[in-house]
């Protein structure tokens, strides 16, 4: 499809271009803090250490770590190694652990980070790091010692990113649910600071963009271009902002805090949708998705209402009384939802891959297997029950296969049309201490009036191509003195068929380069990336050579 991307201009990156942004931002901020009769730098330091929420500079300082050494994205910024780091499994504890802490790109992880930067400072600064009961005096215990405090903020979000991680369903990766977590805390303890806050990502990721692309050329591209809601993990994301709001209303009644429920409600409701918690979707397999958009704009009021109703507190209409003891029904709404989804995860994470589900022609890089193939089942599925097939049946795949037994692993890591799109696609696959990329490169030929004839091959760094697929042969849509031509891909080539009725009257390699050969009575012409058959003065275009996406 085509779409309109910015794409820098020459020269992409002016250093008087980001300080003229910076200067004028920063001018502008301090000259509203002159016009501004409040202080708020008073406020944050009575709550703050020096002003400064440290707990959520550590934390995105640790994301940040992993994504630049473990990953790799400091030797290796556009490829950033991915594949083991996902929640794979039980019986992949590794990935389990690292899931929620790894990104699979710089935009992923730069939308985690500054989300964790707004959000986590309006929880921090609830929290805060000084204690709140009058009389209490700093440093006197645990709970009341400032250093402790900030550092019970990254431990805090490390516990709900591993448990984001365990409970999400399929493997996912990124901090994401962490976020979602910070989010629901925040709106609940503090709904208008926090829609404040949600606004302010918005200025941020604008001044970002500014920074990182200050003049921009929009242009044309051919891409393969998935639904954006098909890549978001909308349980993993679900779980975490039900955490956070059951974290956030256990502190407000420990503080006897009753924010207020309108307020609660908007906060919820406008978050959930700007986020996508709307987009209740299902794999069809295939690279196709099925988007319920009438369920998830249901749930996301549903979801406003339940959480709003949980800050009523001590209103005696909305709850029933168990043992004397206050229980809002909304609470329990929200735990026995939050249960429900975390366990929805189990049967999708106790996948047990064997060796005899790895696919059995491919390139081997250690404990990995990649190849390509069309329309097989996948093998991680093949135990999970999907609402869109019948019992027993598998979802299919098509694309760029990694798979390995070892780290429960079988994922179709580039689907076929953005490898028809961009003629080769790179796929990384390591650990935590090695890496190493398989590329795969598609080759076309466009037939007259028919399908497209093309073979994939793969490859390891310095090492020799080997086909890994060839689709199936394709006639073209014309005949020439009685015969027909077909174009079939092969293990080392194309050939050129000739036909005339059911029997094969001639066979060989299609043509070089700039020249002509003889078969089965027709005359074969390559000029480039075009092929011509020709006859008693008769000369058509029988196939074509698709140019692909510049190569990387």
């Amino acid at each position: 499809m085509m779409q309109s991307l910015p794409t820098p201009a020459t020269p992409a990156w002016l250093p008087w271009q980001e300080a003229v942004v910076l200067v004028v931002v920063l001018v502008i901020l301090l000259a509203v803090r002159r016009l501004s009769t409040a202080r708020l730098g008073d406020g944050i330091r009575a709550r703050l250490l020096l002003g400064v929420p440290w707990g959520t500079l550590l934390t995105m300082a640790g994301v940040l770590a992993v994504y630049l050494f473990l990953q790799g994205a400091w030797w290796h910024p556009r490829d950033p190694l991915v594949t083991p780091f996902r929640t794979w499994s039980y019986f992949y504890p590794f990935g389990m652990l690292t899931g929620a802490f790894t990104h699979g790109s710089q935009g992923h992880i730069t939308g985690n980070l500054m989300g964790t930067l707004v959000y986590g400072t309006v929880a921090e600064y609830v929290w805060g790091h000084y204690p709140r009961k009058r009389g209490v005096q700093t440093f006197t215990s645990l709970r009341t010692n400032p250093f402790a405090r900030l550092l019970a903020v990254p431990v805090a979000m490390f516990v709900v990113g591993v448990f984001s991680a365990v409970f999400a369903i399929g493997p996912i990766v990124g901090f994401s649910g962490v976020v979602f977590a910070i989010a629901g805390f925040a709106l609940v303890t503090r709904p208008t600071l926090f829609l404040g806050a949600f606004l302010g990502t918005r200025v941020l990721d604008l001044l970002y963009s500014a920074l990182r692309y200050p003049v921009s050329t929009a242009a044309g591209q051919t891409r393969f271009v998935t639904p954006w809601w098909s890549n978001i993990a909308i349980q993993g994301h679900a779980i975490g902002i039900l955490a956070g709001v059951v974290v956030a209303l256990a502190l407000l009644r420990s503080r006897d805090e009753h924010p207020d429920t309108l307020r609660v409600f908007f906060a919820t409701l406008v978050f959930a949708v700007a986020q996508g918690l709307w987009a209740v979707y299902i794999p069809l397999g295939g690279g196709r998705f099925r988007l319920f958009r009438w369920a998830g704009t249901a749930l996301v009021f549903l979801l406003a209402l339940v959480v709003a109703a949980a800050t009523v507190g001590s209103d005696r209409r909305f709850r029933p009384s168990f043992d004397r003891h206050p229980a809002s029904l909304a609470v329990i709404v929200l735990l026995v939802v939050l249960g429900a989804l975390s366990l929805a995860a189990v049967p999708t994470n106790v996948v047990d891959l064997q060796a005899d589900q790895l696919p059995e022609d491919g390139i081997e890089v250690r404990d990995y297997v990649v190849t390509y193939d069309e329309n097989v089942p996948n093998a991680y599925f093949e135990s999970i029950w999907v609402p869109t097939q019948q019992a027993g049946t598998s979802v299919n795949e098509s694309g760029v296969i990694v798979a390995s037994a070892e780290r429960e692993v079988w994922i179709a890591a580039v689907q076929p049309g953005r490898l028809a799109v961009n003629g080769e696609e790179r796929v990384t696959v390591g650990g935590p201490t090695w890496r190493e990329s398989v590329y795969a490169n598609r080759t076309d030929w466009s037939v007259l009036g028919n399908a497209s004839v093309y073979r994939v091959q793969l490859r390891r760094e310095e090492g020799q191509s080997r086909t890994a697929y060839t689709s199936e042969p394709s006639t073209a849509d014309v005949i020439l003195d009685g015969r027909n031509v077909t174009v079939a891909a092969r293990q080392h080539g194309f050939d050129v068929v000739v036909t005339r009725g059911n029997e094969t009257v001639g066979q060989a390699p299609l043509p070089a380069n700039m020249t002509r050969t003889r078969i089965g009575g027709l005359t074969f012409e390559r000029n480039r990336s075009r092929l011509y058959a020709g006859t008693d003065g008769t000369r058509v275009k029988i196939a074509e050579r698709r140019q692909q996406a510049a190569r990387r």
